[in-house]
């Protein structure tokens, strides 16, 4: 595999792993962060009802929001690195 083959799939793992992100957990954390307390909470003085969106942490989004992008991105890491010279004494 020539060095352009390795730079694409680099650029693919890391354009996967950017969507993963995105849909399985960067969408839920940003409505999470986001959320505002003065319009979304019914205040009886005594008692709030909030209706702030729970922070992504179930099993898909984590899974599939943060660590299989991680290691697909270090995978892609990895094969765009893979030919790559190494120079220096080698240890001597």
């Amino acid at each position: 595999m020539d060095a352009t083959q390795k730079r694409t799939i680099e650029g693919a793992a890391f354009v996967i792993a950017i969507v993963l992100f995105v849909f399985f957990f960067g969408r839920q954390a940003w409505t999470w962060a986001t959320w505002n307390e003065a319009k979304n909470t019914i205040d009886f003085g005594i008692v709030k009802f909030s209706t702030r969106p729970p922070f992504p942490n179930d099993l898909r989004s984590v899974l599939l929001g943060l660590i299989v992008p991680i290691a697909i991105a270090a995978a892609g890491r990895v094969i765009g690195q893979g030919g790559a010279q190494r120079t220096g004494s080698g240890g001597a």
